[in-house]
């Protein structure tokens, strides 16, 4: 881990470039050793001008370009992240980019839409600028992670390596989990979108990011309890892309634009994917499926105990717990290490020869694995039990299911407002409506790695809702943390057998409901218990179903639903954990 945290380190350098703002547009700052040259343009095929700012090494000569694409302000951007910095005084020309529609670029802002056509078009205009020696990568997390993939599908001839963190893999699935909307876009589009279309549209609320993150904290609780979604007031009119997602809430035609695991095939270029247990959800899974669905070019997959962001990486406590002194990583030097290997060609064989690392919870510690998911894992199958238990072996006699009332106007709120990390759930348990399955204290170490699986025998008394399955670690002390990102654990009835359609329950009918997707890497040990939470709602993660069975976000009322979660011999609710060999 560096020993000169990120903030520091960016404010530091962020009063080194201060100092030289008032210099021309392009001249050497012999501090930082590169040379800035501001809102160099570049032509789209269609027309439109795009703006970049490059960042060139004062030592000169011919060098491969990185570039970084970005929805958030390219002059921010540099300021703000030495990792870019670093790179041009590594001997890199540095590109950094506003994206269509944002800032410094003309044109209409939509989000991931546009980024293939451009992405391909900026990269092979990178390749062409005085300096560069014709090889261009791309680096970046969230959205410049995101607009790489969608640059690398489409080819561009001069792309020769990408390092995208925390990104998707599937359009679909990047907005709705398990068919339920995840409303951390509405707080992404208000305090990061919206401000800058304001300013471009003369029109009136905030229109600097200090400003909306004010009006957002007051207004939160309310907007994401909006009723009905699709007609939220505050983003009408800066936001439209958000109601056009609300209004495809199914799998098809409309997400093939995001659409990265069906283009493997064309993609030409070795990836680094990096992610973290508790990411937003998209981004475990993303970076899994995007390392296997590309590793035969060299890519390769790191997976930490991290939130979403770049400061994140080099966290050692997260939430409530802290992970010990070698959790954070030194992404700088790794995206250096990286670059260097496949842009310089300073050495082709991944570090140590294992192209998988990962930072194994419980334990606090780092593993290298030559595949995910890990061949040696072991399904292991924990059975819903009678009396709140969870137990190894599947039910022989007959046994009452377990019912409570899910009301959606009043949902199970997360007691820490949406923060992603480990935190400790056992207060919720004092609901009615939140289920709990426990072991019994384990005799020895558990390790669970890889994709865990649920299989939940329900039923209910509405058309449609929603069933969410917690894995939690339980402390000796009784604290029980959650193990990923909570965006994971849903499934809305209506898609439980695709979501490509909707298809209703028949009230009081059993059905089986499905997980393949719960993402971690933790040692249950001695002493702990694994337990399971079920339950039916969890703002602000998560739109709230209405339970009536009406389009997604087109609600303005709801129905009480009676929910029975069942664990007879005909109706066999479990978890099936992947158990590493120990």
């Amino acid at each position: 881990m560096r020993k000169t945290s990120w903030r520091t380190l960016a404010a530091v350098l962020s009063l080194l470039i201060a100092a030289h703002l008032a210099a021309a547009s392009a001249e050497l700052f012999p501090d930082l050793a590169v040379e800035i040259e501001r809102n160099v343009p570049a032509r789209m095929r269609d027309g439109v001008t795009l703006r970049a700012d490059l960042l060139r090494p004062a030592a000169g000569g011919p060098c491969p370009a990185i570039l970084w694409r970005t929805p958030y302000g390219l002059e921010r951007t540099w300021h703000q992240n030495p990792l870019l910095l670093r790179l041009a005084r590594s001997g890199y020309l540095v590109v950094v980019q506003d994206v269509r529609g944002r800032y410094a670029s003309e044109g209409r802002f939509d989000p991931y839409r546009q980024e293939t056509a451009d992405g391909y078009d900026s990269v092979e205009w990178a390749a062409t600028l005085p300096g560069c020696n014709g090889k261009v990568g791309m680096v970046g997390l969230s959205y410049p992670g995101a607009v790489q993939w969608l640059a690398a599908v489409a080819a561009p001839p001069h792309l020769t390596a990408i390092a995208p963190a925390m990104c998707f893999s599937n359009g679909r699935q990047f907005f709705f989990f398990g068919g339920a909307f995840d409303l951390s876009w509405i707080g992404w589009a208000y305090r990061n979108i919206a401000p800058e279309e304001r300013r471009r549209s003369a029109l009136p609320g905030p229109r600097t990011a200090a400003e909306a993150d004010e009006v957002w904290s007051r207004n939160r609780e309310v907007w994401v309890r909006s009723q009905p979604l699709r007609e939220l007031a505050p983003l009408k009119d800066v936001a439209p892309f958000l109601f056009e997602w609300l209004s495809h809430p199914e799998d098809g035609p409309y997400w093939d634009f995001a659409n990265i695991e069906s283009k493997y095939s064309q993609v030409k270029v070795p990836s680094l994917n990096i992610s973290g247990w508790y990411d937003e959800g998209y981004g475990p899974v993303g970076a899994v499926r995007n390392f296997n669905g590309t590793r035969q070019l060299g890519s390769q997959l790191v997976l930490g105990p991290w939130t979403h962001g770049d400061p994140a990486l080099t966290s050692v406590a997260l939430g409530e717990l802290d992970f010990g002194p070698n959790a954070g990583m030194d992404y700088e030097g790794l995206i250096l290490r990286w670059c260097d290997r496949w842009l310089k060609g300073a050495g082709r064989e991944a570090p140590s020869g294992s192209p998988v690392r990962i930072f194994v919870m419980g334990i606090n510690q780092w593993r290298e694995e030559k595949d995910w998911p890990l061949a040696r894992a072991a399904p292991v199958s924990y059975y819903i039990g009678s009396n709140s238990s969870l137990v190894s072996s599947p039910p022989v006699a007959p046994q009452a299911p377990d019912r409570y009332l899910f009301d959606p106007r009043r949902p199970v709120v997360d007691p820490h407002r949406g923060a992603l990390g480990p935190f400790d759930q056992s207060p919720l348990e004092a609901r009615r409506d939140v289920l709990a399955y426990s072991t019994t204290s384990l005799e020895r170490d558990l390790e669970v790695t890889g994709e865990i699986e649920a299989e939940l025998w329900v039923s209910s008394t509405a058309p449609d809702t929603d069933f969410f399955v917690r894995l939690l670690d339980v402390h000796p002390d009784g604290k029980a943390y959650n193990l990923m990102s909570p965006t994971l654990e849903v499934q809305r009835a209506r898609y439980r057998n695709g979501e490509g359609r909707a298809e209703f329950l028949v009230p009081g009918r059993p059905e089986c409901l499905r997980w393949r997707s719960l993402i971690t890497s933790n040692v249950f040990l001695k002493g702990h218990r694994i337990r399971v939470h079920v339950t039916s709602s969890l703002l602000p993660h998560l739109d709230v179903n209405p339970n009536t069975g009406r389009p997604i976000g087109a609600d303005s009322s709801t129905r009480r639903a009676e929910q029975a979660v069942y664990h007879d011999p005909a109706h066999p609710s479990r978890v099936i954990l992947p158990v590493i060999p120990r």
